[in-house]
Formats: C-alpha cells, structure tokens, sequence
C-alpha cells in the first residue's frame, strides 16, 4: 500500500439534511457518508427547513446533530431574507456557528438576499465566523467590494467560472480578506457533458465551459483558489427526475478520491491535495490544525471505480457514477478511535462532537 496521511480532513460546505428532510438524508447517513469519503468534521450549511436563520432554527440543528452525527461538525447560520437581525441576537448566534452564510442568488432554499441587502450583512457581521456567499455573476463582484468596503473576512462558494477566478485573484492582490472554494463538479465536468448527465448535471452554480473548468485547475495550481468543497447535496432520484429538477448533487464519498486522481494525472501534487481539504479550511474557519488522533489514511495506490452500490450517502446515487478513480480510503481516526476502516463505517450515532462548542 502507498499511503497519505491527511490530518483532520474537514469539509466545509455540506447540506446534510434531516430534519423536515430526512427522506433525502439525516445527520446519521451523510455523516456516515463523510466519513466513508475520508472527512472527520464538516461544516453544515443552513438552507435545509427549518432554516438556521435564528435561535430556534440553531437549535433545533444541533440537538438533532449532537443525537446523530458519526463524525464531528460545526453549522452555519444563514442570513434572512427579511433583513439583518438585531445586533444583541446576531451576536449571540455568532458565537455558536462557524460563520454566516449570504445566498446571493436563486438556488435551494429560499433565503436569496439582494445586493443592497448583502452589503448591510456584511457591515453587521460581527464574527468571529467566517462571512461566506454563495453568489453568481455580477453579484461575484458586489460581495468582494462590501468585504473591501467593511474590512471583513470572507469566503467565496463553489465559484465556477474563469471571470470570477480572476474576481478573486484581483482582491487578493489589493488585500481584501477573501478565500475561495471549488467543487469537484466544475473541476471534473463542463457544459458539454450534460447531455451525458440527464438530471446528475442539475447544479448551482451550473456547469461552466471548459475555458471556465481550465481556469478553476489554474486557480487551484496558483492559490487563488483555497478550498475544495463538496457543497454536498442528496436529494432521492425520484425528485432528480422532476420538473423542474432540485439543484445539488451528493459528494462527499467522490471528493478526496478524485483530488487523488487528479495528482495521479499530474494536475496538483499530493501536498496541496491534502492542503485543500485540511490545512487550509482548518485555518480559514479557526479550528486547531492538527487536531489529536485525528487523521486519515488514503491509498493513492488503488485505482477503483465509483458506482451507486458502494455509496453510504441516502439518496444512493452520484453524478461520477462509473468514473475510475485513484485513492481509496483505508482509515479514518478520530480522538483516537477508529471511525471508519476498509469499507465499515464503525462510529454510533452521536459519537460526533460540535467543533464550535467552545465558542458558545
């Protein structure tokens, strides 16, 4: 065997589900999911109903995680639609999430905010989380300018296109506080493949040209691009094959193999794989880089291929279904206690621990 070790692999952008919808998925199946794809921790996004947007909604979350989650994990809040909220609430919740999350565009959900609103949750955010958006076009550039404007800290989703690789590239270079993430989706597939993809291709932000998917490895290769994040997203087949169709795709099981794959095709090299699912969102959301007896083993020697029956995640399919992939993961650890091995997921429910319980 030829092995990697990654420490504390950590995904920081996942829609797990449960609650009002556990029929795509619950806290106990996508988190069993994480750790068959190699995570220890992820970071749940806030758009599954009931929204996180306040007190309540939080809590309901992480009295449904804490009972269920294989592996450990740390939620967003989400900014309403409505407005910001008050500052005595706002700094309150804060100290329980890991940042606020700005949906800046039409996707799942219904908190789409407006430009004007985007700019008053960015001057209201008091931290210490991260600001995160998920944004599209134009609105790319509007929240890079609030962050500039109010000298905040924030993290650019799943970006997708060439314009906003060189969006981001350009503030960094000026010294906007700015990271950014890439899905393996827009890495691995374009435009072109979507007649091959039916329903599997339904995502947001859409699939990109493949000057568009180019940029993104580029963006990756330079650093301007951090993170790769898996955004995500089980719905059943039977509402991937609707009208219209959901947006999201599942991917937590595909992500690190196909980082894997693509050292193996020389397109990064095996250190700044790691750091894409490790170092680097570790630090960009303040958790401890080297977390104690936490780690991951990755067999980059096996080549396997991906296919609907080996999944763990609900929802039981994948749109890298049939794909042969190098990497397979052997072991995951965490707090010195095996979690998953060759093919078993051995953590309990509720075996998971809320990485931002310090903050509360």
């Amino acid at each position: 065997m030829s092995l990697v070790r990654i420490v504390g692999a950590l995904d920081p952008h996942v829609h797990l589900r449960g609650m009002e919808w556990a029929h795509k998925g619950d806290f106990a199946t996508e988190t069993a999911a994480a750790l068959a794809g190699g995570y220890t921790a992820v970071l749940d996004m806030p758009n599954t109903p009931p929204a996180t947007t306040d007190s309540q909604g939080l809590e309901r979350k992480l009295e449904d995680l804490g009972r269920n989650a294989r592996c450990d994990y740390g939620v967003w809040l989400g900014a309403h639609p409505s407005g910001v909220r008050p500052p005595a609430e706002l700094a309150r919740l804060s100290r329980r999430v890991c940042g606020i999350k700005l949906y800046c565009g039409h996707t799942t959900g219904g908190l789409t905010i407006g430009p004007s609103q985007m700019d008053r949750q960015v001057a209201s955010w008091p931290g210490p989380g991260v600001l995160a958006a998920h944004a599209e076009g134009e609105s790319v550039g509007v929240f890079l300018a609030a962050l500039a404007r109010h000298g905040k800290r924030g993290h650019l989703c799943h970006i997708d296109t060439a314009r906003a690789v060189s969006e981001v590239a350009e503030h960094k270079s000026r010294g906007t506080k700015v990271t950014a993430g890439v899905c393996p989706h827009h890495l691995f597939f374009a435009d072109r493949d979507l007649p091959s993809l039916g329903p599997r291709g339904v995502m947001k932000p859409p699939l990109g040209t493949r000057s568009d998917r180019e940029a993104l490895w580029e963006g990756l290769r330079q650093g301007v691009i951090d993170v790769v994040e898996s955004d995500h997203a089980p719905h059943t087949w039977d509402e991937k094959l609707g009208v219209p169709t959901p947006f999201g795709v599942p991917g937590l099981e595909t992500t690190i193999p196909l980082l894997f794959t693509a050292v193996k095709e020389g397109r990064i090299t095996a250190d700044r794989a790691v750091d894409l699912v490790s170092v680097a969102p570790r630090r960009i959301f303040g958790l401890d880089p080297r977390p104690p007896g936490t780690y991951t083993l990755v067999d980059v020697g096996v080549r396997w291929t991906i296919t609907p029956e080996s999944l763990y995640t609900s929802c039981g399919w994948t749109p890298f279904s049939g794909m042969e992939v190098s990497g397979m993961i052997r072991r995951v650890v965490i707090r010195d206690t095996v979690v998953f091995e060759d093919g078993e997921v051995l953590a309990p429910k509720g075996f998971g621990s809320n990485l931002y319980d310090d903050f509360c």
